[in-house]
C-alpha cells in the first residue's frame, strides 16, 4: 500500500496511523529511539503493551535501537527486542528536580541501548551512560513532575500524558544515532525535534492524530528547546 505522510520537510517525515501497518512500506534509517507504551504506563487503552512492542520491533530493521523507559518499568518488557539485535549498554536519564509516586523517588528514567555501537568521533570516543536534565521549566506543560509528589497528577487532562524531556532525548540522539533517527511512538515529537535540531533525518509514527498535529506544529517553530 502507498503510505502518505502527514507531515514532511527537508529533514522530517511523520506518518499518522499503526506503526505495524507502515513500518513494512517505509524504510527505517540506522538508529530507532523510541518510549513505547509500557506494561504500568498511562495508556489503559492499549490491552498487551508487551506485545504491541515485540510485534514493533520485529518489524524494524536498524542498527541500533534504543528503548527509554520508566524507573518503574519493569525491563522484563524489553524481552521482545530480537537477538540480532544484541545488548550494548544502559543509560540513566537523571533528573535534577525529581519528585515522588508513593515511596517511589522518580529520579531518572531509563534507556537501554541495542544493536551495533555507533562510530568513534570526536565528542564521541567512547559512549557515556549518564544524562542531567536540567530545565525542569522547558516544557510544552507541566505534568507536576519536578515540583514534589507526583501522586495527583491528573494525565487525561494533560494534551499528551507521559511527557518525555527534551535534554534526554536530543542527548540519546547525538549519542547514539549516525544520519537518521525512527520514532514509532512518536507522541507530541521530541524524538523528531531532537533529530532535526541535530541537524539528522528523522522519521516518526503515531496512531492518536491529535498528538501528530502538537508534533507537526513543533517541527515549524523557531526555537526547539522543548519536551513531550
Amino acid at each position: 500500500m502507498t503510505v502518505l505522510p502527514y507531515y514532511q520537510d527537508d529533514l522530517i517525515t511523520l506518518y499518522h496511523g499503526d506503526c505495524r501497518d507502515i513500518l513494512p512500506e517505509i524504510e527505517h534509517g540506522d538508529t530507532c529511539i523510541v518510549d513505547p507504551v509500557w506494561p504500568n504506563s498511562v495508556f489503559p487503552k492499549v490491552k498487551d503493551p508487551a506485545a504491541l512492542f515485540a510485534e514493533m520491533c520485529g518489524l524494524l530493521h536498524v542498527e541500533r535501537l534504543v528503548v527509554q523507559l520508566g524507573c518503574m518499568s519493569d525491563p522484563r518488557f524489553l524481552a521482545g527486542v530480537p537477538a540480532s539485535l544484541p545488548f550494548l549498554r544502559t543509560c540513566w536519564l537523571a533528573y535534577a528536580h525529581p519528585s515522588y509516586v508513593g515511596r517511589i523517588l522518580m529520579g531518572s528514567d531509563v534507556a537501554y541501548a541495542y544493536g551495533v555501537a555507533p562510530s568513534s568521533r570526536p565528542g564521541r570516543k567512547v559512549l557515556p551512560g549518564q544524562c542531567m536534565a536540567k530545565k525542569n521549566n522547558q516544557k510544552l506543560w507541566h505534568s507536576g513532575r519536578g515540583n514534589g509528589s507526583s501522586d495527583t497528577v491528573k494525565y487525561d487532562e494533560l494534551p499528551h500524558p507521559s511527557p518525555r524531556r527534551y535534554e534526554h532525548v536530543a542527548w540519546l540522539v547525538s549519542v547514539f544515532a549516525e544520519a537518521s533517527v525512527i520514532d514509532p511512538f512518536i507522541g507530541t515529537g521530541t524524538s523528531l525535534l531532537a533529530a532535526k535540531n541535530a541537524g539528522l533525518k528523522a522519521i516518526g509514527i503515531e496512531i492518536e492524530e491529535a498528538y501528530c498535529e502538537i508534533a507537526a506544529g513543533r517541527m515549524g517553530q523557531e526555537v526547539f528547546a522543548f519536551e513531550s
